[in-house]
């Protein structure tokens, strides 16, 4: 048994923050259903696809969110299709959207008409600027969120325009927080018999980021400073240097710079004037002196060389792992970490693991594969809903929904 096995959500997200959310649901135990647009999630177009050649189900991106998911196709614009998402939502505890304020109201699937139909139902809001404020209809992307409500002002040589996280770190972690929202507001929907809606903006997520930007924003508080990017100037022995297989970020500074002095076996060193006391070592031209000692060094040793060193001597670094580090790293092997998942337009594929495991019996399971578009349309109408073939096929004829079969004919041609 798993945490959420017996709750069912009713997915709406798109892209990247809202179906992470819902992914973590489903990574948890819950029966999520994806309710797809006509031609799909845009996450289907996103890259990297195997052998560089675009498919909607092939996205690495849709692949890696949306696994353990089920896929309907339902056109919500239409009065059939949004009477299909309330017949879900009956049944449901949890629906999570994704779409612009006021959106699922204009599609007659606002917070009233859910609890109109579920008193109970928990609804998260996934959205830039929150449903609220004068912010409320802007537009962002990942880059624009991350600058305005992340850390980005800190990150970046100092000389230089500042930079954001690679990837799509800001959005996952919007999602981990709609998630953990989802299941608190569960608990207290148990609790008080009923329903919430529940408010998740991306800016206001990005300002409380744990990495740097909470601790800047009391520091301003207390003392009215603005911190500046330290860039790579972390202090002497400090920073990223190259070695015979890669990099490796090293942080000495002058208190601890004894142990990389012995490190690199220079002790002599510390008979030098120079070298000997704290406040000398802290000297500005200390810096690069000492990286003309260290660097020819990182460049003799490997990555693993350089790392069980700095466990030795008790020096703060280790290697700047590559993704294909990742896949052969010794711990994640051991623990058992990544997962196969096949699926049947890509082949096996490595996935990342689970971000808790729970001692469960049985064990906990791997993970699904994500659905292929339109894959569960018939089985959700039917077995959740209880519709005939009839009716079925009666909505395929209108457009209302998209079974897989059409989906694949329309790939094909």
């Amino acid at each position: 048994m798993l945490p959420l096995d017996d709750v069912r959500v009713v997915d709406l997200t798109h892209h990247a923050m809202g179906p992470f959310a819902t992914r973590v649901l489903a990574d948890y135990g819950a029966d999520v259903t994806k309710i797809e647009r006509p031609g799909g999630d845009p996450a289907r177009r996103l890259g990297p696809f195997p052998g560089d050649e675009p498919h909607i189900e092939r996205s690495g991106a849709f692949l890696a969110l949306n696994t353990g998911k089920r896929s309907a196709v339902v056109d919500l614009k239409r009065p059939e299709g949004r009477d299909i998402v309330l017949g879900l939502v009956r049944d449901a505890q949890i629906v999570v959207e994704s779409f612009s304020p006021g959106t699922l109201d204009r599609l007659g699937l606002g917070y009233e008409v859910l609890r109109s139909v579920n008193p109970r139902v928990v609804l998260t809001s996934v959205t830039n600027f929150g449903q609220t404020g004068p912010y409320r209809d802007w537009r962002g992307t990942d880059l624009t969120l991350y600058a305005m409500g992340g850390p980005m002002i800190s990150q970046g040589d100092p000389s230089r325009e500042p930079l954001k996280t690679a990837g799509r770190a800001p959005g996952y972690q919007v999602g981990y927080a709609a998630a953990l929202a989802s299941a608190v507001g569960l608990t207290s929907a148990e609790r008080r018999g009923h329903g919430e809606h529940l408010d998740v903006s991306a800016f206001e997520v990005l300002a409380h980021s744990i990495d740097s930007r909470l601790g800047r924003l009391l520091g301003y508080q207390y003392n009215g400073r603005l911190v500046g990017r330290a860039g790579s100037g972390l202090g002497v022995g400090s920073g990223t240097y190259p070695c015979l297989d890669g990099f490796v970020l090293i942080t000495s500074g002058a208190p601890r710079l004894p142990l990389t002095i012995r490190m690199i076996e220079r002790e002599d060193l510390l008979d030098q004037p120079e070298w000997a006391t704290i406040e000398a070592r802290s000297h500005p031209d200390r810096v690069p002196e000492f990286d003309a000692y260290l660097l020819p060094w990182t460049l003799e040793h490997t990555k693993e060389e350089i790392r069980a060193a700095c466990q030795k001597y008790g020096v703060l670094g280790g290697p700047l792992n590559t993704t294909a580090d990742l896949f052969v790293d010794r711990n994640f092997q051991a623990r058992g970490f990544f997962q196969t998942i096949d699926h049947p337009e890509t082949g096996p594929l490595t996935y990342p693991g689970y971000q808790a495991r729970f001692n469960t019996e049985p064990p906990q399971p791997p993970r699904r594969r994500a659905p292929l578009l339109g894959e569960h349309t018939v089985e959700v109408l039917r077995d959740h809903l209880g519709m005939s073939a009839e009716e079925i096929g009666r909505l395929r004829g209108a457009g209302v929904i998209e079974t897989r079969e059409e989906v694949r004919d329309a790939v094909a041609r």
